[in-house]
């Protein structure tokens, strides 16, 4: 039978796979060794602890990330390592070279640019290397997929920067999100950061000097069984965090979202499920405008197929 939380948590349920385990002689172990003696002595400590902070454990169907977690008798605790995740240039995820303007198909897990966490490698260098001088003219979370543009000089640079700045650019995002918003519809609010340190920001909706407004627009693409929903959003500014926040604001997390979320999504994710999958803008250099697109990535397509089936 599937495991039921507790009646506060409202539309979750999770099943725990095969490889769940209850815990009855490990009370009082913490959850990091119990990892590294989970994986029969391939994980050190610190590698258990990382991948820990990463998501890859849930315990009683929450998302748990401290190694240092103590565990109880009875508490059903399940792993999901993840793949090899070190990315090196693909040119087939090249989108669009064209008259200076570059867009590649950033892949989960990888920063833009050095400087967006702590990770030591990111897209800018590994193109960098491969293609020479690049400049990013926007940024992705480290964990979002999907389209980014950079230009080849940085003058071009500028311009581009400038159509951001200027709202002349269309983006067009998909995410998967828990539960069933309606059809269409819009958000609006003030975002306030709340809390800041190297690679981490969480922000709200609330007032004051800083606040900055940010609107989410949607269009539910399909309704993915009883607990999910794929959405076309197309955030009409560029507020860091905007479409995470504000879909759980509404009440609507993004899966895989250990930030705005509960952390008790029905299903297990690795990531927040966000895409950037269309960029539309000018030419800086005067030509066509550019509409660049990318297609939903495997994880969006597993995760989907697992929620019909619920």
């Amino acid at each position: 039978a599937p495991w039921r939380p507790p009646a506060e948590i409202k539309g979750a349920i999770w099943t725990p796979g095969p490889g769940a385990r209850t815990i009855r002689t490990e009370v009082g172990m913490d959850l990091g060794h119990f990892l590294v003696q989970h994986s029969r002595g391939k994980l050190s400590v610190r590698a258990a602890r990382r991948h820990l902070e990463n998501g890859c454990c849930r315990i009683d169907g929450r998302v748990e990330t401290y190694g240092s977690r103590l565990l109880k008798r009875g508490e059903v605790v399940e792993f999901f390592l993840p793949e090899e995740r070190e990315h090196h240039f693909d040119r087939k995820r090249i989108l669009l070279d064209d008259v200076g303007v570059l867009a590649y198909d950033k892949p989960p897990f990888l920063p833009v640019t050095p400087t967006d966490g702590p990770k030591s490698w990111s897209l800018l260098d590994i193109l960098k290397a491969e293609l020479g001088a690049i400049f990013p003219v926007h940024r992705l979370d480290a964990d979002t997929s999907g389209v980014v543009l950079f230009t080849r000089n940085e003058d071009l640079a500028k311009k581009m920067e400038a159509l951001f700045r200027d709202h002349q650019v269309r983006k067009t995002y998909h995410a998967i999100v828990r539960g069933h918003p309606r059809e269409t519809g819009s958000h609006r609010s003030y975002l306030v950061k709340v809390e800041s340190r190297q690679g981490f920001e969480k922000w709200k909706s609330g007032r004051g000097a800083d606040a900055r407004e940010a609107v989410t627009t949607w269009t539910v693409e399909e309704r993915l069984g009883t607990y999910g929903s794929l959405v076309r959003v197309e955030p009409k500014t560029g507020r860091h965090h905007q479409i995470r926040l504000h879909f759980s604001e509404l009440g609507f997390p993004l899966y895989g979202d250990r930030i705005y979320g509960d952390r008790r999504d029905p299903v297990h994710a690795m990531r927040q499920l966000l895409h950037a999958s269309r960029v539309q803008l000018p030419h800086p250099a005067g030509g066509p405008d550019l509409d660049v697109q990318s297609r939903l990535p495997r994880e969006f397509l597993e995760l989907g197929e697992q929620l019909r089936k619920l």
